[in-house]
């Protein structure tokens, strides 16, 4: 990697040695090797300052980018290097005020200048962020809080948000999480009409007493006729499923056909294998290990949150034939909770001041407009499937400024709100052959990648995508769904011309049977799956992974 430095002498002269693509690993701005002042050499120690940055310099040089003339760059590179020596002189070892509590082996003085350092860089990162043009919303939708205020007088404020918009975006699915981050209830929302309505009972406070009591609600969907469906688990009677719309919820005695086969696939899903340690490291999944959460992916890059341990978070991403991984951001708790756009060209995050989208493949971070607070004030939730409609959670209002159309109030409460978008644009980096990806004749691009269904006596479906740290490995979640039966495994293979055998890991159970599945094409673009190992410890006896499937476009 390149560093590329930002000393207090050199910044004048920054704009014209910045390359236009911003660095991608982030680390300390400057070579740690040659760092002789004390100041300098603390920030190279320390991990999540060194990111810290590292981020800023991605940020200055942005800023920079976007000035239209000389006099314009040199102001800014004025007002980055008064910072920086305001940041030397607030965070000089003899200035910051001793703190004892360290829990990083250091003396008071110096975790005193290790938490001064850490607090200085948000507000500058922020300023420098805020002169790339802002990702700007069409507008924002605030949901009414008085709904949620009568249902839970005897509670707190709701801990947390899951959201689901139905397939056309007419409604949404709001899920309230209790402290454990289950789903305590379910509502629909109508953001035309700003309706918002019930669409499950409540889960019993303490143990079950009764058969109709409910204990859980952590299984819900959108059926094929528009109804929302929340499965209810029981721990004294039988489970049960509603269906739900805005005129109201009732408890259904027989699914439809598409709800039933919906409840077995994700049943089977669950149980699905992503990573396992026991695998060569070459072969695991993109960029995972024990320390890793919560991946994601968006276009061609997969993103993950990356424990670096005493409560220090990496944002990390990376795409097919990335030697390494690229650090998005550094921070704490708050980055597991990132989403990316469909597109992949949006990365939405904790900022340090409010909600931002970084470009994976540039580096590039561009703060929501109108977002403000601090990283557990504001926390996005989901997006549409389109990438269109961004829901987050904010304290207090939605946005600080005209935006926002209905804010309700500055009480402090959490409130959920709805960003609409302009469409993302397309990676930069895409050659003439990603952009064939987006046409529908794209499997020609890569034969094996992509959604696969058919049948096998029931339902089989295949998801399969290229390792990132070993492109020409396979990663292969295979479900299988019948009457009584259903199952799901993870596998991993290289294809060898139109054939590939796939072997199972499974983390949770070192001494489980490997299951072995070979996968073969045709030349009219069919899959065939064939069990030629001990399988049924994923299924069970009475279904089977072998069967033909076609890419499900």
């Amino acid at each position: 990697m390149i560093w590329y430095p930002i000393t207090a002498a050199a910044l004048i002269f920054a704009a014209a040695l910045l390359p236009a693509t911003p660095a991608l690993a982030i680390g300390p701005s400057f070579d740690c090797a040659k760092a002789t002042r004390q100041i300098d050499k603390a920030i190279c120690a320390w991990e999540t300052v060194g990111s810290l940055d590292g981020q800023m310099a991605v940020a200055y040089r942005a800023a920079l980018a976007e000035q239209p003339g000389e006099d314009e760059r040199e102001a800014v590179a004025e007002g980055q290097k008064s910072w920086l020596a305001t940041r030397d002189e607030r965070c000089s070892l003899d200035a910051v005020k001793p703190d004892p509590g360290s829990e990083e082996g250091l003396n008071p003085k110096e975790f005193g200048q290790l938490l001064c350092l850490q607090d200085i860089y948000g507000s500058q990162i922020a300023l420098l962020e805020d002169m790339v043009p802002p990702l700007v919303p069409t507008s924002v939708k605030t949901l009414p809080t008085e709904p949620f205020r009568a249902a839970y007088r005897d509670d707190d404020e709701p801990d947390g948000y899951q959201a689901q918009f139905s397939s056309d975006k007419a409604l949404m699915a709001l899920g309230v999480e209790d402290s454990a981050g289950y789903i305590k209830q379910v509502w629909l929302y109508q953001p035309a009409s700003g309706r918002l309505v019930a669409a499950s009972p409540r889960t019993h406070k303490g143990s079950a007493e009764k058969p109709e009591d409910i204990s859980g609600l952590n299984t819900w969907f959108w059926g094929d006729d528009g109804r929302f469906y929340v499965r209810a688990k029981r721990a004294r009677g039988e489970d049960g499923m509603f269906g739900a719309d805005m005129d109201g919820y009732a408890e259904i005695r027989d699914l439809p056909a598409d709800v039933a086969e919906k409840l077995a696939a994700l049943k089977a899903a669950s149980k699905a294998v992503h990573y396992n340690s026991e695998i060569p490291e070459g072969e695991r999944p993109p960029g995972f290990d024990d320390d890793s959460y919560y991946e994601k992916e968006g276009g061609a890059f997969t993103a993950w949150a990356q424990n670096r341990g005493h409560g220090s978070f990496y944002l990390m991403a990376a795409r097919d034939g990335d030697e390494e991984p690229r650090i998005i951001a550094s921070g704490g708790w708050e980055l597991e909770d990132f989403l990316f756009d469909p597109s992949g060209t949006r990365l939405f995050y904790n900022g340090e001041e409010g909600l931002v989208a970084a470009d994976p493949d540039s580096g590039v971070t561009r703060r929501l407009q109108g977002m403000d607070g601090t990283p557990s004030e504001v926390r996005p939730i989901n997006m549409s499937a389109d990438g269109e409609i961004l829901v987050y959670s904010s304290k207090g209002s939605c946005t600080h400024d005209e935006i926002d159309q209905d804010t309700g109030g500055d009480d402090g409460a959490k409130r959920i709100c709805l960003a609409y978008l302009p469409p993302a644009s397309e990676p930069a980096s895409k050659t003439g052959a990603d952009m064939a990806s987006t046409r529908p004749n794209a499997a020609a691009a890569d034969p094996w990648v992509g959604k696969w269904a058919g049948s096998s006596g029931g339902n089989l479906s295949a998801t399969i995508r290229r390792g990132t740290a070993k492109p020409d490995y396979l990663v292969i979640d295979l479900v299988t769904g019948v009457p009584g039966c259903s199952g799901a495994v993870t596998l991993y293979g290289k294809p060898r011309d139109n054939a590939v055998g796939g072997e199972s890991y499974d983390p949770t159970d070192p001494g489980a049977p490997v299951c072995n599945v070979d996968f073969s094409l045709d030349g009219k673009g069919a899959l065939t799956t064939e069990e030629v190992g001990s399988c049924s410890y994923y299924h069970g006896a009475s279904c089977g992974f072998d069967g033909r499937l076609t890419r499900d476009e």
